[in-house]
């Protein structure tokens, strides 16, 4: 089973699409690279590149891994993450909206699971949806 998860949020739809996709630096690492295409985060000596999958709409979107270099204590592969895909889905929910996130190809399978568990459960399930209920966010800094 993949990581899935879901947040609720006070930010309407379209402004909680567009901090997920733009606000990067607010709530998940301050070491962005953007491209036309996608982006790159960075976490110390690791990295993970994105690109947007082309099938978007407003509020559900994917993102691929392509290239990763994961490095995590008791992890051979540092590239276990690529062609998996970051998939969100924003729906309205009173007067707010409700995100859920799932990292497919993330299983329980992956040697990095756990690790990978307690990162999305930090990055996702509290930093992004501080920063969208107007609270600050807690991106990674290194």
């Amino acid at each position: 089973m993949d990581y899935r998860a879901s947040i609720a949020t006070s930010a309407p739809p379209d402004r909680a699409a567009r901090a997920i996709r733009d606000d990067l630096e607010h709530w998940w690492s301050t070491r962005i690279e953007r491209t036309p295409n996608g982006f790159t985060t960075r976490f110390n000596n690791s990295h993970a590149t994105f690109t947007f999958d082309p099938d978007a709409t407003a509020l559900a979107f994917g993102w691929t891994c392509t290239d990763a270099h994961m490095i995590m204590e008791d992890v051979d592969d540092a590239a276990e993450w690529v062609g998996t895909q970051l998939i969100w889905s924003i729906t309205p929910a009173g007067n707010g909206s409700q995100i859920e996130l799932t990292h497919k190809g993330l299983t329980p399978a992956l040697p990095c699971f756990d690790i990978c568990q307690r990162g999305w459960q930090h990055f996702f399930e509290v930093s992004l949806r501080d920063h969208l209920n107007e609270t600050t966010g807690a991106p990674n800094t290194t």
